[in-house]
Parts: C-alpha cells; structure tokens; sequence
C-alpha cells in the first residue's frame, strides 16, 4: 500500500500535513489548563470537519458548542436538579446522557466541573456517563477525550470508557438502532445497556438541519418513521401553520426525543437553533413545551444573521461564528410530577448590538440558570410567547386562504391560493439562476 502511496507523490503530501502538525503543536504547547485544552480540541476538530467532509457537515448540522455554554448548561442542570428533586449530577443513580456528544467536551467538561464527588467519579464514569455519536472520527476523538479527563482527574489507571456508543440516537428510538450484530457486538451491547438506563438529564448541543438547500445536491436528512410520527401526534397536530416542513429539522427532532426519553421526570439542557422562540412555523411546538414540562426556561441568545441592515446589526454576533447563521438560544426544559403540569415559562434576552465575546462573556458570567432574572410569558390563543400578534387583525379580511381553513366559508381579496411553483431544483430545469419558487398564481 505504501509503495501504491509513494507513487502519487505522498511525501507532497506528507510534508503539507507536517506543517499542519507543526501549527497544531506550536499553539497546543502554551496551553495548560483543562478550559483550554478542550477550547483547542472543539476549534480545530471544528475547522478540520467543515473542511474535509462539508456535506456531512451541512446534512449533520455539525457546529461544536464553546465552552462558557458547556460549563453554563451543566452547572445549569446541576442546580435545576437540586432545586426540583434534591439530587445533583453527582448522586447515585442520576444518569447523564449527551445524544449529540462531538468531541465528548460536554462529558469532559463535567468530569473536570468539579460537580461530581471525588468519591463519586469512578462510579460515574463506569456506569452513569452516556454519549452518543454518529461519525466514526468523531467517537474515536470522543472517546479518547473523555478517558483522557477522567484519568487525569482521578490518576487512576487508564480506563477505557463504556459509556460512549457509536449510534445514531434518533435510530435508536426506532425498531434498528444498532450496528451489524457481527462487526459491532460490543457496540450494541452498549447501545442496549444505554436504552435500559432510566435517564435523568440530557444536555447536548443537537445537529440543526432543516433540508438540503437544493434537490441537486443529493444530500436529504434521514428520515425516523416512529421520531416523525410523534411530532405529527404532538407538535404538528398543535400547529396552525400552513407549511409544517421546519417541524422535522434536527434540533426539533431531538426536544421531541428528549421529552419521550426522560419520561416524567427529569431535566433537559440544549443549546440549539433559537428559531422556535418566534416562528410561525413552530407554534405547534410552543404549544406542547408547556404541556409536557413543567418549568421551560429560555435564554435568547440572538445573533440571526439572516437579516439585513441595522436588524442584523442589533442581533449581534453569532455564537457559533461561521458555524450557524441562525438565532441561538439555551433551553432549559424540567418535567417534575410533583408539580403543576400546565408548564411556565421564562424568558431572557441577552441584548441588542452585543458582539459574539461580550455574549460568551455574559454568559460566563451569569454561570447558570439560576443567577438570571427571568421574565414569566404568559403565552396567548396562538402560542406566542415574544411579539405577541395584536389580535385587532384577525378582524381584517385576509387575501386568501386555502380550503382546509375554510376558503370557501369566509371572504377573501383573492379567491386561489397557492404557494406557486415548488421544484426544489429550479436552477436546472430552467438553465438559470430564476427561481420559480416565489410565482404567485392569484385571480
């Protein structure tokens, strides 16, 4: 194989990746302390996948979480803990789950928190730490991080860490979720040790994925039958909205997952696409969040830079830099049977004109959930929870409306309604850049 290798040039090669290592070691060498070795770890692995395997990247909706949202979120459900059921992430059969693990920095970062008892860390490590993760370089880096913390923590012998299982975990709520029995049978005993566990917290930072942005690009989302059929049960068939299609992107997917994976208890801390707090699209799921939990704490983090102008402006920095162009929030979601169902919810707006550092330092500074000032929102008839419609509209004669809200029942300016032609793959079946896709066909 070497000799097939040397013949296309692979000393080129060689010497191209040697500069890379060199980098790597030259700005790894004055970094000793765990904060920034994980930082180093998140940023490279992050460039590296962006680089090297961009579909993947796009379909997976892969972005690696900074570490002042690491530390916030686990400090978070930590506290959230004590506060609803008197237990914390150390006590003895609180099971911790990161469905979405990366490089495993949220596991990491919570064997060096400081949170876990010394006395309770082997114990924690060898039977109450789950991950779970998709991409083979990524588990592999996973993995070896994970066991790295936990060595360099409790200076025990190097042990390897069972917890972690290569999986996909929206497939592990369906029928198969496992790898061929042959080739991966440790694997999928782990896979079936995992889904045996009464899981308490979930905290993750889940892929965000909509769609591929053109038919051409042969690049689709999985589908779940059984993942998707709950959210037509829950939050589609709360929704109002015409066009449902949003409901099915990952990070949906995976609070809907979250909510049935905990059952009636237990505590689930995201950071994700922020879009839901206020999109039309995502009604149905404000609907059902207060229905299924019990306590919903939302801390807007902004940044939608899919705006224009002075709004793009006054949404500040991205919090993934190049990693998302969306709106971010952390959601903080408690299902506590003790409590009244009818769940509340909280809300905090970082601010406007904030750059990415001044947020990431504002959320360091905060610490957790339980150091901000939460705004109670009570939601109206329409799920609002921000910018609550003003209801003098519904007065208004609308231009049009489809049949299945009552087009020939009611008066409109128009009477057909369409959203006009939808190819997903206008660009090559009219040879140009002029999309179809916003024709308007009115009478």
């Amino acid at each position: 194989m070497l000799d097939l290798l040397d013949e296309q040039n692979l000393e080129k090669e060689i010497e191209t990746l040697g500069k890379f290592y060199e980098s790597v070691r030259e700005r790894a060498s004055g970094i000793d302390n765990a904060e920034g070795k994980q930082r180093i770890i998140v940023e490279l692995y992050d460039k590296f996948f962006k680089t090297a395997f961009p579909r993947m990247a796009n379909r997976l909706g892969i972005v690696y979480t900074p570490i002042e949202i690491v530390d916030f979120i686990i400090r978070s459900a930590d506290e959230t803990l004590r506060n609803e059921f008197g237990v914390g992430l150390t006590t003895k059969g609180v099971h911790i789950l990161d469905p979405f693990t990366g490089t495993g920095t949220f596991i990491v970062r919570l064997l060096q928190s400081g949170l876990i008892d010394p006395k309770d860390l082997e114990r924690k490590y060898r039977g109450e730490l789950h991950a779970n993760e998709i991409i083979l370089l990524a588990y592999y880096i996973a993995a070896v991080n994970i066991e790295a913390a936990f060595h360099g923590s409790a200076g025990d012998e190097y042990t390897p860490f069972d917890g972690i299982v290569l999986s996909d975990t929206f497939q592990m709520m369906e029928t198969k979720g496992t790898f061929h029995e042959t080739l991966f049978p440790e694997n999928n005993k782990r896979g079936a040790r995992q889904n045996q566990q009464d899981i308490r917290v979930i905290v993750a930072n889940p892929p965000y994925s909509a769609q591929q942005e053109s038919e051409n690009d042969n690049n689709k989302n999985l589908k779940y039958p059984r993942l998707d059929g709950r959210i037509r049960e829950t939050y589609a068939a709360a929704s109002h909205a015409a066009l449902k299609k949003n409901l099915y992107d990952s990070y949906v997917r995976s609070i809907r997952w979250a909510s049935d994976r905990i059952g009636d208890q237990g505590v689930v801390c995201y950071v994700t696409n922020g879009s839901f707090i206020d999109s039309n699209s995502t009604d149905g799921l404000r609907a059902c969040l207060p229905r299924e939990f019990t306590s919903i704490y939302v801390f807007n983090l902004r940044g939608n830079q899919r705006t224009l102008g002075e709004l793009s402006r006054q949404e500040g920095g991205k919090i993934f830099g190049f990693g998302s162009r969306a709106p971010i929030a952390i959601t903080l979601l408690v299902k506590n049977p003790k409590r009244n169902l009818d769940g509340t919810v909280h809300y905090y707006d970082i601010g406007d004109y904030l750059t990415r550092e001044q947020k990431l330092h504002i959320i360091s500074d905060f610490g957790s959930t339980s150091a901000i000032e939460w705004e109670t929102i009570t939601p109206n008839k329409q799920h609002d929870w921000i910018n609550q419609r003003d209801p003098a509209f519904d007065r208004f004669i609308p231009a049009g409306a489809s049949e299945s809200k009552g087009a020939t029942d009611s008066k409109t300016l128009f009477r057909s309604y369409s959203q006009g032609v939808l190819t997903s793959r206008d660009v090559g079946l009219t040879n140009s850049r002029v999309s179809l896709s916003t024709t308007a066909w009115i009478e």
